[in-house]
């Protein structure tokens, strides 16, 4: 009886033509995944009324689009291939200020991303972010068009330097931010006894910086969600980059910009330079981390590192994209340490099973 019923299951399990399936989500379902985040950041501009952002991320992604053809019709590219070409357009635009002429960014999307095809013709992706060479690029023929930055040391020397640019005006209050920040107050804050100043909720759902990539930060938090909750991306990097950067600015800064000890403003760090967008978006690209967990926590030191160093307190265009580039030239050591080491574990299993089977033939 048990034997028939066996049979009777085997008989009815289906029959897979494909033996194998990805133990995490592939590369072109990553970056469709991440086409969504995006779209519901580029749909925020559109509700904001931000036309002229929008107008410079078509543009980007058009530059981007023409590149991918090229390289569907001509190098024969994989279809996974063009989807990444088309997120790092988009990303492109994100990255570059509303003022920006859109007839350059089409041409510096374009030549900057086929540029990239010709070079690493035989990888999928480069080891270097392209995204960021050409936001940088665009910075040092166009730095008319990107913000300057607005804090002063009068501002450093406050406790909240966020609280005082809210204050006079140079991030926009909802009406909605008193509300929200007067119950969340009185409610699960107050057990804490901590207290939200007015207009912080409004800079973190909308700092309205010329630059996309910089405004939606609470949006971009719950992007990190999606994209960490499947394996999609390790979130080690994010998280130790955030930590490490967090720490600095709230213990280190301080002591060089007069501020109360321990006081150095998270808000105004974590909200002003895309520092978030930056972590989930552009920090581990793919080909541009490290493999091993060990090779990762010491790319995310570095990485918060080297952003207290050159982006600061907040507040600059370009440091977050320079942040990137430094640290992909630093993978590459890592890498090479990452492949020695394998190989000596390589060899080390190699001679044991080598000798386990000497040992079998005695």
């Amino acid at each position: 009886m048990k034997n028939s019923e066996f049979d009777y299951k085997i008989k009815r399990t289906p029959v897979l033509l494909k033996p194998y399936f990805f133990i995490k989500p592939s590369i072109s379902a990553i970056a469709i995944r991440i086409l969504a985040m995006l779209f519901v950041q580029i749909l925020l501009l559109a509700f904001s009324k931000s036309y002229q952002a929008l107008g410079v991320i078509t543009a980007s992604t058009l530059g981007a689009v023409c590149c991918a053809l090229i390289g569907h019709f001509v190098k024969k590219d994989q279809g996974f291939t063009s989807i990444i070409v088309i997120v790092q357009g988009i990303l492109i635009g994100m990255f570059l200020p509303e003022g920006y002429p859109v007839v350059a960014v089409f041409f510096l999307s374009f030549f900057i991303l086929y540029i990239e095809k010709i070079i690493f013709s035989n990888c999928v992706n480069s080891w270097v972010n392209v995204v960021c060479v050409a936001v940088i690029i665009a910075w040092a023929i166009g730095k008319m068009y990107f913000p300057e930055c607005l804090v002063t040391n009068e501002f450093l020397s406050v406790k909240n330097p966020s609280a005082l640019m809210i204050k006079n005006g140079i991030f926009p209050v909802y009406d909605f931010d008193n509300v929200i920040t007067g119950v969340l107050n009185s409610t699960v804050l107050y057990w804490f006894k901590v207290t939200l100043p007015e207009g912080i909720i409004s800079l973190l759902w909308d700092s309205h910086s010329a630059i996309p990539a910089f405004r939606f930060t609470l949006i971009t938090l719950f992007s990190s969600v999606f994209l960490f909750s499947d394996r999609a991306f390790s979130g080690i990097i994010p998280a130790v980059f955030t930590i490490v950067y967090g720490l600095l600015i709230r213990l280190v800064l301080p002591l060089v910009s007069s501020a109360p000890l321990l006081q150095g403003d998270l808000i105004l760090a974590f909200c002003t330079s895309g520092t978030i967008f930056t972590a989930i978006f552009l920090l581990q690209w793919f080909g541009t981390k490290p493999i091993t967990i060990a090779g990762k926590i010491i790319y995310g030191i570095l990485a918060g590192s080297i952003a207290f160093l050159i982006a600061g307190c907040g507040y600059s265009s370009v440091g977050m994209c320079y942040t990137v580039l430094i640290c992909n030239t630093f993978n590459l050591l890592i890498k090479v340490i990452e492949e020695r080491q394998n190989n000596k574990n390589m060899s080390k299993l190699l001679e044991s099973v080598e000798k386990i089977s000497q040992e079998d033939e005695e």
